[in-house]
């Protein structure tokens, strides 16, 4: 007779590869326009680092903003280089504006009275940098899942100049850290993809954009620009058009203005924490299953013998 206990372990085997059979995987958007957030944090004195959190359909998300407004290595006093990938990470205003269609970032530079104001980044939280972009400093939106889940979808609200955006999933241990760290040091986070210009090619409405991954996270980060692992965000696309680069001459560039309206996901329930991974592969299943089957078939076999 095939030991009891053999059959026990395939079956709890074959129940660890899918988890998917106890919890359905359920499907959830928010509109981070329309919907009021469930809760709200002030951020610091400055409102630095505020948060709004969203839920539905028993998921819940938290966003905020970060930018690289941080000194830069080796600097002292305020950060003097637009567009810097050694600039480091700080937290940003999050900012919603009802009229302007969606979520924005305030970075920690705004102000300055004319371009190439030392330690500033002119314009900051005008018309078109009330949105996450990528002019003198890179703005970025991070979203913290209460389980792990997969990002399907964003839906951007309005766009400026250029649309292009890039998102990455932190596939890392634990609960990540941002601050301090720089774009290009940004440690545990693996690139989902960076999606060129999708909402047209001059200015526009919404439009929605699927991802594509079959990666599951916590925690999410949306930025404006291009991303490229280990040397960080660029400053936009080599063109020509309206709000280009401040800083150069020989060059110029549109840079990438965008409100965040929306998001969409599925989760199949379960787990929290920080960290990702993706779906079990279905080659595995079908394995674990049928040397399950060939135990239970061994076994009656044995009993009729």
């Amino acid at each position: 007779m095939f030991p009891r206990t053999s059959l026990t372990l395939a079956a709890a085997a074959v129940m660890a590869l899918a988890p998917a059979v106890g919890h359905a995987a359920t499907n959830w958007s928010f509109n981070l326009q329309a919907t009021a957030p469930t809760s709200t944090t002030a951020g610091d004195a400055g409102g630095y680092g505020n948060t709004r959190t969203y839920s539905a359909s028993g998921v819940t998300v938290g966003v905020g903003a970060y930018s690289n407004t941080g000194i830069n290595a080796g600097a002292t006093g305020q950060v003097t280089q637009d567009n810097n990938n050694a600039n480091q990470l700080e937290t940003a205003k999050l900012a919603f504006d009802s009229t302007w269609q969606g979520l924005g970032a305030y970075n920690r530079d705004a102000g300055g009275t004319a371009t190439n104001t030392a330690g500033t980044d002119y314009q900051e939280g005008q018309s078109p940098e009330h949105s996450f972009d990528n002019n003198e400093r890179a703005d970025s939106a991070l979203l913290s899942f209460g389980t792990s889940v997969n990002l399907t979808s964003i839906t951007f609200g309005w766009w400026n100049a250029d649309s292009d955006f890039y998102v990455l999933a932190y596939t890392g241990a634990g609960t990540p850290t941002l601050t301090g760290l720089t774009y290009a040091t940004l440690s545990g986070w693996t690139l989902v993809g960076n999606y060129s210009n999708p909402g047209g090619s001059t200015a526009g409405g919404a439009f929605t954009t699927t991802l594509g991954t079959a990666l599951t996270s916590s925690y999410w980060l949306i930025g404006a620009g291009g991303f490229t692992t280990g040397v960080g965000v660029n400053s936009g696309d080599i063109s020509s058009g309206s709000y280009l680069a401040l800083n150069s001459t020989s060059t110029t560039k549109k840079f990438d203005y965008l409100k965040l309206t929306g998001i969409a996901g599925t989760t199949n329930g379960g787990g929290t924490g920080g960290g990702g991974g993706s779906a079990p592969e279905p080659g595995s299943l079908a394995l674990a299953g049928a040397a399950f089957l060939g135990m239970v078939g061994l076994r009656r076999r044995k009993v009729v013998a």
